[in-house]
């Protein structure tokens, strides 16, 4: 794996929130916050209501971008990540119990919520990553993308 992939890693592993990218079927964009989510290496778990228009957007474009970024940055030390891939529902029982192992790390609340059943108003959906760009203003250079 490289460095780049390596380093963008660890910086969505300790963010709190991602924005999460989708474009509807008129090709609108439409930006909203996720805090319910995991990584697996460059691909991403992530938790929502099944009755939100972010489900049907990636129902009608499957095409999606994470976006992670610290608020309060000084320009010369500026970072980024942006993530993007194919979002797709989590379906298979097993998968489903990973995925809500692994997003209870940083939403401790989705195992009482599978517990007590509340968790069949939501979905969780993986993103498979295609590529990754990441922005790091101390190196050069200080954009780069790269495909998976």
């Amino acid at each position: 794996m490289s460095q780049v992939i390596e380093k963008a890693i660890k910086y969505v592993e300790q963010s709190k929130v991602g924005l999460l990218l989708t474009v509807d079927e008129n090709k609108v964009p439409f930006i909203r916050s996720i805090g319910a989510f995991s990584t697996e290496g460059a691909n991403i778990y992530f938790l929502t209501a099944k009755a939100t228009e972010k489900v049907k957007h990636i129902k009608s474009n499957p095409i999606v971008t994470f976006h992670f970024q610290n608020e309060g940055q000084q320009i010369q030390t500026f970072r980024s990540v942006a993530i993007t891939g194919e979002a797709s529902e989590v379906t298979e029982s097993e998968e489903f119990g990973k995925a809500v192992e692994a997003i209870s790390v940083r939403y401790p609340l989705i195992k009482e919520r599978v517990a007590s059943g509340e968790i069949d108003n939501s979905s969780i959906y993986f993103v498979k990553a295609k590529f990754i760009k990441s922005a790091d203003y101390t190196e050069t250079p200080r954009e780069v993308k790269v495909n998976l």
